[in-house]
Order: structure tokens, then C-alpha cells, then sequence
């Protein structure tokens, strides 16, 4: 479907040319190229193809001059011409006839780019995994409302970034295509800066909420027997389903690109239009959605605003955890509005969030498969170790077996066999020397009864009679390297 101008006033007859662009690379340079192109005087109609790289015109009196819409679309990354573009087909290395190895330097460069990207991003990931940012911000109840921002930022730089921080990187792709052609960086940043809007505003007034139940309804357990772990697993896994379609679609995977999730190009015409404002505010109403995603150190701040009673007070927790999980999103929206300032560099960003959006995709998944006790890449690990077992099960006088487990760190560490038997009454002994994050936040499905929180000191887990079986016992988002209880 072509673009066409609203109004014309020019009389002549109606011409048509056909002109090949370099340059295009995504959806998103159809719509600009039409918009930009409808602005000189004499172009009646465009419409814009990618899979041809061509651009059909429609106009009046003189053609449009190539050298013309080269010098003004060189900027932007674009380049005319009346022949057709040439796909790159040569593989990125190849044998010439002596033997020796041909490589082509230009997709070289560019997967080397991506390589350096995609490693320094991840190898900053797992390092502020490894220092456990966590153990150095301890909060409970009676913690400083300002303790909470600290919270916030060991969170967004954590695990819990895989979720939120993912989520906002896939959504940058489509909000950089909306707002493309724009020159002013306010209106590039509006709907990043809508996003941290609804969260901000969304953690202050839920906090309220949660501060008012607190105070209202008598003996209410966010941990206990009827929480909805396994309905947000599932949730969890479900979002990071969409993600990795998204993070397909960004590194040009052809069945992933065919499952839109966009509108028609005629609708992104639309909404693209400045004289529209629909779907404005949807990025607000996605950053207010993020208060429900589970994630640990979010539940520890909704717990604490919740065992405040006091609606000021729950209000102020979230609202400086949510200021502290700004300082890290912000850093993901920034990249994605630097990249974008110049469409042709768009393409290298993409490929480097697809492989981080698929990164994070799949380790959301991995940690909800171990919350949900299923095989996950944890266990690859633990298949060589299953003849190891050789300790007998500890029992108190009544005969009452135990398990125990040293819980710090970011670890849950057995001090006795973790092979126990079925029909048995047993009690899980957890000495809590400062778990962090969600590790505060036990779960072991089948086993353990919804999400126990853990105290500081000995915590003791009534595992009632347990039936034969293999369970894993991790924290709340499967993220502690889970331990494996064997009942037999």
C-alpha cells in the first residue's frame, strides 16, 4: 500500500519511476524513506519495498533527481539508484583455489563487532552475578526507606534484569521503528521515558495498596500455602516465549519475522503519523504492568511495603526501589537510543539485542523449569555426581528424619545427604548465614508447601510425610543453583 500526500494542489500529469535503495535493512525503512521522500515538492505517492530494496514513485513535472535524494538521504544511511542491489551472497570465508582460506571482511567485521558487544554485555552479567551485590544491601521491615534504593539497583543490575530489563530491550526495536524519521531526541525518547514513568509511578501507588492491606487484613502470608508461584512461572515462561519470537525477528530469522506481533504496515503508517496519538500511552500502561512480574528482590520490597501497615510508608519503599531499578533500565534505553540516532547502525544493534534478548529469554525459562522441578541446565551438571551419595539420613529421637542445608551467598548448601525416604515425617533445617535476593525465598515444588521466606539464623521447613520422587529446592524464581532431594 502507497504512501500518498493528503492534500495537492499541483495540476500536471502523473509520472511513475522505479529507484533501487542501499541501505534498508528493516520494516521501519520503508515508512521513513515514504515520509521523507513525500516532502519534496513534486512526489505525489511512494511506496516502499524491502525485500526489492526499491521504491516506487509517483510524481509530477520532473523526475526526482538521484543526486538530490542521495545528498539529502546520506545522513539517514541511504543511497539511489536506478540498478538493481545486489545481494551480498559470498559466504564469510571460502577456499580459493590454492588452498588458502578467502574471507569476506565486511561480514567479518561485522560479526566481530557483534562478538565483542555480546561478550563484554554478558561478561559484565555474570560478574556482577559472581560478587553477589546482594549480601551487601540486607532489608527487612525496620529498614530505612532510603536502604531501598540501594536495593533497587543491585536489582537491576542482577538476575532480575534477565526479566524486566529484557522485556524493555525487545520493546526498543519497535518503539526506535515508530519514531525513526524523527530528529528531535525528546520525541526518540518519549516512549523510554513513558516506560520508567508507569513503572515509577505504578511501585509508588501500588506500595500505597500494599501498605493499606498491610494495615487491614489481619495475618496476611504473601509466602504462604496459596500463593501463585507456579501461575507466575508460568507467566514468566510465557513472556520470555514472546521474547525469544522478538529477538528471532531481530536477527532476521525468516518463519520468527512471518509471527508479527506488529500491525499491518499500514496501521505502523498510522500510528507513525504526528497527527495521530493512539497508542501513545501504551508504554506507560507496559512499564505500570512490570510491578506484577516476579522477580526476588521485587518480592522482598512489595513484602516490606506490605508488613509496613502504613500507606505512606509502603508507598516510599517501592517508589526508592523502583528509583533504584531506573539507574540500570535507563543505561538499556540509553544504548538503544544511541544506536538508533543513525538508521544503518540500527541493524548492528539489533543483532546484538536479539542474542541478549535470547540470552535472558532462556535463562528466565531455565530458572522457571527448576521452580518448577523440571529438567533444566542446572542438572547437566549434576548427572556425573549421582553415584556420590553415601551418607545416611540424620533422625531425632522420635524418629523424625532431617535435612540440613546452610542457605548464604547465593547458595543452598546440604550438610547431610539429600536422599531421604518416602512416608517418613521430615524436617528441613535451613541455617540462614545471609542468603541473598531471591535465595531468601524458598521453593521447592512438591516438597515444600508455596514459598517459605527465610529468617535470619536456624529456619525450620515442616516437609510433612514426602512421597517417591526427585525435587529440586531453589529460591522463588529458580535462580539459586538448585538442590536435588532424592525420596525413595
Amino acid at each position: 500500500m502507497s504512501k500518498k500526500k493528503r492534500n495537492n494542489s499541483k495540476q500536471g500529469t502523473l509520472q511513475s519511476c522505479t529507484l533501487y535503495v542501499d541501505g534498508m535493512h528493516c520494516p521501519s525503512c520503508e515508512i521513513l524513506i515514504e515520509k521523507k521522500l513525500l516532502n519534496e515538492e513534486n512526489i505525489e505517492a511512494v511506496d516502499a519495498t524491502l525485500d526489492a530494496r526499491k521504491v516506487n514513485i509517483t510524481y509530477k513535472g520532473e523526475a526526482p533527481d538521484i543526486k538530490n535524494l542521495n545528498s539529502k538521504f546520506e545522513k539517514l544511511g541511504y543511497k539511489f539508484q536506478k540498478e538493481k542491489i545486489k545481494k551480498d551472497t559470498t559466504p564469510l570465508f571460502s577456499f580459493t583455489k590454492s588452498g588458502s582460506i578467502a574471507f569476506n571482511k565486511s561480514k567479518l567485521k561485522n560479526l566481530f563487532f557483534v562478538f565483542l558487544a555480546v561478550a563484554g554485555l554478558l561478561g559484565l552479567f555474570f560478574i556482577v552475578e559472581e560478587l553477589k551485590l546482594g549480601k551487601y544491601v540486607s532489608v527487612d521491615t525496620t529498614s530505612s526507606v532510603p536502604t531501598f534504593f540501594f536495593l533497587g539497583i543491585v536489582a537491576g543490575l542482577s538476575s532480575c534484569a534477565a526479566l524486566v530489563g529484557g522485556l524493555l530491550l525487545s520493546m526498543i526495536k519497535s518503539w526506535n521503528e515508530k519514531y525513526i524519521d524523527s530528529e528531535s531526541i525528546l520525541q526518540k525518547a518519549a516512549p523510554h521515558i513513558m516506560f520508567h514513568f508507569g513503572r515509577i509511578i505504578s511501585f509508588l501507588i501500588l506500595g500505597g495498596v500494599l501498605g493499606f492491606i498491610g494495615s487491614t487484613v489481619i495475618n496476611f502470608d504473601p509466602t504462604g500455602e496459596h500463593n501463585t508461584i507456579y501461575i507466575t512461572a508460568a507467566v514468566t515462561i510465557l513472556i520470555s516465549l514472546v521474547m525469544i519470537i522478538l529477538a528471532l525477528q531481530m536477527l532476521n530469522v525468516e518463519w520468527a519475522s512471518k509471527l508479527r506481533f506488529s500491525a499491518p504496515k499500514a496501521a505502523s503508517k498510522y500510528v507513525a503519523d504526528e497527527d495521530n496519538f493512539r497508542g501513545k500511552y501504551m508504554p506507560f500502561g507496559l512499564g505500570a504492568a512490570t510491578f506484577i512480574l516476579p522477580c526476588g528482590f521485587t518480592i522482598i520490597a512489595q513484602t516490606a511495603a506490605l508488613a509496613s501497615g502504613s500507606v505512606g510508608r509502603g508507598a516510599l519503599i517501592l517508589f526508592f526501589f523502583a528509583l533504584g531499578t531506573f539507574i540500570p533500565l535507563l543505561a538499556i534505553s540509553a544504548s538503544g537510543l544511541a544506536f538508533n540516532s543513525k538508521p544503518h547502525l540500527t541493524a548492528k544493534f539489533n543483532m546484538v539485542a536479539g542474542i541478549l534478548i535470547l540470552f535472558f529469554a532462556l535463562y528466565n525459562i531455565n530458572g522457571q523449569l527448576n521452580v518448577l522441578g523440571y529438567f533444566s541446565l542446572n542438572d547437566i551438571g549434576t548427572i556425573f555426581e549421582s553415584n556420590k551419595e553415601t551418607q545416611s539420613v540424620a533422625t531425632t529421637t522420635d524418629g523424625t528424619q532431617q535435612l540440613n542445608f546452610v542457605a548464604k551467598g547465593f547458595e543452598y548448601i546440604p550438610t547431610t545427604t539429600t536422599k531421604i525416604k518416602a512416608g517418613v515425617p521430615t524436617q528441613l533445617i535451613v541455617d540462614n548465614q545471609g542468603i541473598s535476593g531471591c535465595g531468601a525465598y524458598m521453593a521447592s515444588r512438591g516438597l515444600i508447601s508455596g514459598v517459605v521466606q527465610l529468617k535470619k539464623g536456624q529456619n525450620v521447613i515442616d516437609l510433612g510425610t514426602p512421597t517417591k520422587g526427585t525435587y529440586k529446592v531453589t529460591c522463588s524464581m529458580g535462580m539459586v543453583p538448585p538442590v536435588t532431594v532424592e525420596v525413595v
